[in-house]
């Protein structure tokens, strides 16, 4: 092959290499830049503050936690950019991680004591709706019955909870975080 043909042959890879940069990004920025939509099913709420946004789709839900706690790339499931906002747990409204939820993030993981790291009251649409349950950020997740953490405690959850089954499916009116 000749200078010519290697120099097609190079321009040809470093063109798919900049294409492949351009749709990363643009798949990024479009997953990152969702929309609020204040009619969507699937919100994200800062424990700290409160501020409630809602999106279309879950995964538009967890974008935007994401671009939230400064775009960590891993998730806050796999790691922790800096020790300061993350996300801690997801609630959903049916079994197996189907229906509404809600992303909940907070100011830093719960660490390993286990004991309370950040509670939620449950808005009164949601209570008596939580039927799956994730903990992240080594988050484990108790529902109480009565808002404030009043009331009857449930077993603890550790981790990705598809069913919450028995007495505490779709009874939760808070949930805490430890």
């Amino acid at each position: 092959m000749g200078n010519r043909g290697k120099r097609t042959k190079r321009a040809v890879i470093a063109g798919a290499g900049i294409l492949g940069v351009v749709c990363t990004v643009s798949i990024a920025v479009s997953s990152a830049g969702a929309v609020p939509d204040q009619n969507g099913n699937h919100c994200t709420v800062n424990v700290g503050n409160r501020e409630k946004k809602c999106f279309g789709t879950v995964e538009e839900a967890r974008a935007y936690a994401n671009v939230q706690i400064k775009g960590n790339p891993g998730g806050a499931q796999t790691g922790v950019e800096k020790p300061t906002d993350v996300v801690i747990g997801t609630i959903f409204e049916h079994w197996r991680f189907a229906g509404d939820s809600i992303t909940l993030w907070g100011s830093r993981p719960c660490g390993t004591k286990r004991e309370t790291a950040f509670y939620f009251n449950l808005p009164e649409e949601w209570k008596g709706r939580v039927s799956a349950v994730q903990g992240w950020a080594e988050c484990n997740v108790v529902l109480y019955e009565a808002p404030y953490l009043g009331g009857e405690a449930s077993p603890t959850y550790e981790g990705l909870t598809p069913v919450v089954d028995g007495p505490w499916n779709d009874r939760a009116a808070s949930i805490e975080f430890r």
